[in-house]
């Protein structure tokens, strides 16, 4: 079996590089930038992945002059990438390729560019639950290969106890602002997320940003009288969301305490597509998901895609009875057959088995 990893960042390059040496498999490496001899116009079409890319620069950047320059910069290079790839590729032909999610700019290319020569992808990821890595024939999150149907949970056999009991505490990208506020006894716990990542950008059909989704907890707040508790997501580098700490109120808060926390100390977590949501599932937690997600199944969450929808779930919020079996064997599934033990930062033999070994499986 040949492999072909493309990595796109340091961090990756390191993991694949590792990677690569401990997998019983012949396998070559391309780390950008990386230049060709060649230059094919035409190769892809490119037309939605650049849609993508744009939107994303307009929910990263204010400066319209820098969204211009920005998107002027990616339409070239869509060719240049797309280039490298074709002829890596058509070099060493291999009958897999490694990236990394596999839904951002350079890695949607390079996938685009492998499919168009018949060759599949392999697709890495932080690990969904803490202490584990993802990894997918068909994709990440939303598009990753996990059933969607409760009843493939439900006929399951097997055993919590390997659960993790903790959750990972994540360090902050930027300086926020603390907000030393004591939590309220009863509220709805709210993860914003990180406003340019492929989860809102791609898998939010009807909430455009987390300012629509503030709008729709004012409306909530002020229809219910309940308690808001919101959260920044740590590795949003860019959003600046100083205009809507003046809106807070007795009804909605801001809060940077520890994720553990304010999960378990919550009446329910509402959220997009946030991994916030699987975490919640751990502490056996009432989950409201609003996107599109790979957890969003009725009988393991509940799913809105209306503003109605959530006001109509959180007015019977009291007779929301968790279907614990199946929350239990869906989070077992995920945990011990789907993922990869340990995180990709600290990998040791075991970690590098299980890989190999699903490899194998799926191309035998």
């Amino acid at each position: 079996m040949k492999l072909h990893f493309f990595s796109f960042t340091r961090h990756q390059y390191v993991y694949f590089e590792k990677l690569k040496h401990h997998l019983d498999a012949s396998a070559r490496h391309t780390f950008f930038p990386a230049f060709a001899f060649s230059f094919k116009t035409n190769l892809i079409d490119s037309r939605e992945i650049l849609a993508i890319k744009h939107r994303e620069i307009n929910a990263k950047y204010a400066n319209k002059l820098h969204r211009l320059l920005y998107k002027g910069f990616v339409n070239i290079e869509v060719f240049w990438v797309s280039n490298v790839v074709l002829e890596r590729l058509g070099r060493h032909r291999p009958d897999l390729i490694v990236v990394w999610n596999g839904q951002k700019f350079h890695q949607a290319i390079t996938v685009k560019v492998a499919q168009s020569l018949g060759i599949r992808a392999i697709y890495f990821e932080n690990g969904l639950l803490p202490h584990t890595t993802t990894m997918d024939f068909k994709g990440v999150n939303a598009e990753n290969s996990l059933p969607r149907n409760a009843s493939f949970y439900e006929n399951l056999n097997c055993s919590t106890q390997t659960l993790p009991q903790s959750l990972e505490a994540r360090i902050s990208k930027k300086k926020q602002k603390s907000f030393d506020v004591a939590l309220p006894k009863q509220y709805i716990f709210v993860p914003f997320q990180v406003a340019y990542d492929t989860q809102i950008i791609q898998h939010s059909p009807w909430i455009k940003d987390m300012f629509a989704l503030f709008e729709i907890i004012q409306y909530l707040a002020h229809t219910l009288q309940m308690v808001f508790v919101i959260k920044e997501h740590p590795s949003d580098r860019t959003s600046d969301y100083s205009a809507l700490h003046k809106l807070a109120n007795e009804h909605i808060q801001f809060s940077t305490q520890n994720t553990q926390t304010l999960i378990e100390n919550a009446t329910a977590i509402l959220t997009i597509n946030s991994s916030v949501a699987l975490e919640s599932l751990l502490f056996k937690k009432k989950v409201i998901v609003l996107g599109e997600a790979f957890f969003a199944i009725e009988g393991i969450v509940r799913v809105a895609s209306s503003k109605e929808e959530i006001l109509s779930i959180l007015q019977h919020i009291d007779q929301y009875e968790l279907d614990t079996p199946l929350i239990e064997k869906f989070l077992c599934y995920v945990h011990d057959d789907y993922l990869i033990p340990e995180h990709w930062h600290a990998p040791s033999e075991t970690h590098y088995k299980t890989i190999d070994k699903k490899l194998r499986e799926h191309t035998c």
